[in-house]
Protein backbone atom coordinates (compact mmCIF):
# COMPACT_ATOMS: atom_id res chain seq x y z
CA UNK A 1 0.00 0.00 0.00
CA UNK A 2 1.73 3.69 -0.83
CA UNK A 3 2.16 6.09 1.81
CA UNK A 4 0.11 8.88 1.14
CA UNK A 5 1.30 12.76 2.76
CA UNK A 6 0.55 15.96 2.63
CA UNK A 7 3.05 17.94 -0.22
CA UNK A 8 4.13 20.06 2.38
CA UNK A 9 6.05 17.50 3.81
CA UNK A 10 7.85 16.21 1.05
CA UNK A 11 11.68 16.48 0.67
CA UNK A 12 13.42 18.07 -2.24
CA UNK A 13 13.81 16.29 -5.21
CA UNK A 14 10.57 13.80 -4.67
CA UNK A 15 9.25 12.72 -7.94
CA UNK A 16 5.68 12.55 -6.51
CA UNK A 17 1.96 11.73 -7.87
CA UNK A 18 -0.86 13.68 -6.84
CA UNK A 19 -3.34 11.72 -5.32
CA UNK A 20 -6.22 13.89 -3.63
CA UNK A 21 -6.37 17.62 -3.59
CA UNK A 22 -8.72 18.63 -0.69
CA UNK A 23 -9.63 22.37 -0.86
CA UNK A 24 -12.56 24.83 -1.50
CA UNK A 25 -13.51 24.59 -5.20
CA UNK A 26 -12.33 28.17 -6.07
CA UNK A 27 -9.02 27.08 -4.87
CA UNK A 28 -9.21 23.80 -6.78
CA UNK A 29 -10.24 25.38 -9.84
CA UNK A 30 -7.05 27.92 -9.70
CA UNK A 31 -4.81 24.58 -8.96
CA UNK A 32 -6.04 23.14 -12.03
CA UNK A 33 -5.56 25.99 -14.10
CA UNK A 34 -2.14 25.57 -13.08
CA UNK A 35 -1.93 22.14 -14.16
CA UNK A 36 -1.91 20.78 -10.73
CA UNK A 37 -4.73 17.98 -10.47
CA UNK A 38 -5.39 14.57 -9.09
CA UNK A 39 -3.06 12.00 -11.04
CA UNK A 40 -0.60 14.10 -12.29
CA UNK A 41 3.20 13.43 -11.24
CA UNK A 42 5.41 16.37 -10.25
CA UNK A 43 8.52 16.95 -8.68
CA UNK A 44 9.48 18.90 -5.52
CA UNK A 45 12.24 21.31 -6.87
CA UNK A 46 12.29 23.52 -3.35
CA UNK A 47 10.60 22.66 -0.05
CA UNK A 48 11.61 25.75 2.42
CA UNK A 49 10.53 27.58 5.49
CA UNK A 50 8.12 29.38 2.93
CA UNK A 51 7.15 28.38 -0.37
CA UNK A 52 7.34 25.04 -2.23
CA UNK A 53 8.71 25.27 -5.85
CA UNK A 54 7.19 22.35 -8.27
CA UNK A 55 8.51 21.05 -11.24
CA UNK A 56 5.34 19.90 -13.41
CA UNK A 57 6.88 19.19 -17.17
CA UNK A 58 8.05 22.14 -18.40
CA UNK A 59 6.52 24.81 -16.24
CA UNK A 60 7.61 25.71 -12.34
CA UNK A 61 5.20 26.13 -10.03
CA UNK A 62 5.54 28.23 -6.56
CA UNK A 63 3.08 27.49 -3.96
CA UNK A 64 2.41 28.51 -0.59
CA UNK A 65 2.56 26.58 2.42
CA UNK A 66 -1.06 26.26 3.56
CA UNK A 67 -1.76 25.23 -0.22
CA UNK A 68 0.71 22.28 -0.19
CA UNK A 69 -0.76 21.12 2.84
CA UNK A 70 -4.26 20.52 1.04
CA UNK A 71 -2.49 18.34 -1.68
CA UNK A 72 -2.37 14.40 -0.42
CA UNK A 73 1.08 12.95 -2.51
CA UNK A 74 2.53 9.36 -2.73
CA UNK A 75 6.03 8.87 -4.12
CA UNK A 76 5.66 8.13 -8.11
CA UNK A 77 6.19 5.34 -9.83
CA UNK A 78 9.10 5.54 -12.35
Amino acid sequence: MTHTHALSTSSESSFLHIAAIKTNSKTLLRLMGLGLVTGKDIEVLRNRKGDIVLGNGNSRISLGRSIAEKIMVHEASQ
